[in-house]
């Protein structure tokens, strides 16, 4: 697993990671004179870059190891952002007219050298510069939001690489800076530079909910962890905060000393990689927090599901930040190699969704009669 990032300052570096060392795998220097301003993935785990070279902007393609494969210069305009089709066939960049361009690759060239890629679509729907750009999951729709104030939804034909405008979604007043799309395809956020975070629906274009002050200044990214279950967004206010997804109830506030340009969460759900305004790029935790205690429904259940053999209740004490006390679970759930229905309620009931801490620990079970609990 590996992740990228680029440099501006140091004339348009990019870096590949690995995300098992934290070393450097792969880097190319001077990508762009005027700076990378966007990169993306490619399903071949190469990548696609968009940045500006004074006379025009351009988008560069590059192999796994970031040899530059393909540049594609029609642009006439800086662009700022980038997304690649959730089936990999398709790029969409966005530029400083306000014109987003859609991008499609040749089948039929395996080796990518060539042309794979060509300009199959200008959308010229924005008044003003495009700042966010986003596919749903299932590719069927694309969104594209503006310093215009607006956020336009699209029917996406993935074969094709064909866009008809559905919806124009207003209500922001200030420039849409990112887009995020529900797992499920079903609900649409929006952050923007006027402090809020709006989700919408786009099979319709109706406003769900509005949180209006979600942060104390301008909204940098919000991202939906691939699970559905949270949504976390970055304001210029040195914090990331972490959403209910259904609910939009806030679950936690991360402070930090600096601001993060960026972020994204990891296929797993379980941490966030962020790109900071102090030149690095963190990866941090994602625990989907309940402020919630609900330690005698758990205390029922885990009684009621593992007996009274393989679970320990310490003496409750209340704490500064209000969760009554600590589960210590004496076993590892595990039954003859194999994890039972017991396990799989506990696994729901983990630290990511309940304040407690369960510490594993083996043991041998004395007969099989617990297999079938």
């Amino acid at each position: 697993m590996a992740c990228g990032s680029w440099s501006y300052e140091d004339k348009a570096t990019i870096i590949i990671y690995s995300m098992e060392t934290g070393k450097i795998e792969y880097r190319a220097d001077n990508v762009f004179p005027g700076g990378v301003t966007d990169l993306k993935f490619l399903p071949n785990s190469g990548l696609v870059s968009v940045g500006n070279t004074y006379s025009r902007c351009n988008l560069k393609v590059f192999s796994p190891f970031l040899e530059l494969v393909q540049t594609l210069a029609d642009h006439n305009c800086c662009a700022f952002c980038i997304i690649v089709s959730p089936g990999g066939h398709h790029i969409v960049s966005g530029d400083g007219d306000g014109e987003v361009m859609i991008w499609s690759d040749d089948d039929d060239d395996v080796s990518g050298e060539g042309g794979k890629w060509a300009r199959v679509q200008v959308l010229d729907d924005h008044s003003h510069v495009i700042c966010a750009l986003c596919f749903s999951p299932d590719g069927k729709q694309l969104a594209t939001g503006s310093k215009d104030k607006s956020v336009k939804v699209y029917s996406f034909n993935d074969g094709n690489g064909n866009a008809i405008l559905a919806h124009t979604l207003e209500g922001h007043t200030n420039y849409i800076w990112h887009l995020s799309f529900s797992p499920d395809s079903t609900t649409l956020c929006s952050g923007s530079w006027d402090k809020s975070v709006k989700f919408w629906n786009p099979a319709d274009g109706s406003l769900v909910k509005s949180i209006d002050q979600a942060h104390s200044n301008r909204i940098n990214c919000v991202s939906y962890s691939p699970n559905g279950r949270v949504l976390v967004s970055a304001g210029y206010d040195t914090t990331m905060k972490i959403w209910d997804a259904e609910t939009f109830e806030l679950k936690h506030t991360m402070e930090q000393e600096y601001n993060t340009n960026q972020l994204t969460i990891t296929a797993d759900s379980n941490f966030i990689v962020s790109a900071n305004e102090d030149h690095t790029v963190r990866i941090t935790p994602c625990r989907e927090y309940h402020l919630t205690c609900l330690n005698d429904i758990l205390n029922l259940l885990l009684h009621i599901v593992y007996k009274w053999e393989f679970v320990s209740f310490p003496t409750h004490t209340d704490n500064a930040s209000g969760y009554a006390h600590t589960i210590r679970l004496l076993g590892e759930c595990v039954h003859n190699g194999g994890y039972n229905v017991a396990s799989e309620i506990l696994s729901f009931l983990s630290p990511a969704h309940l304040p407690v801490q369960i510490t594993p620990t083996r043991w041998k079970s004395k007969t099989n009669k617990y297999n079938s609990m």
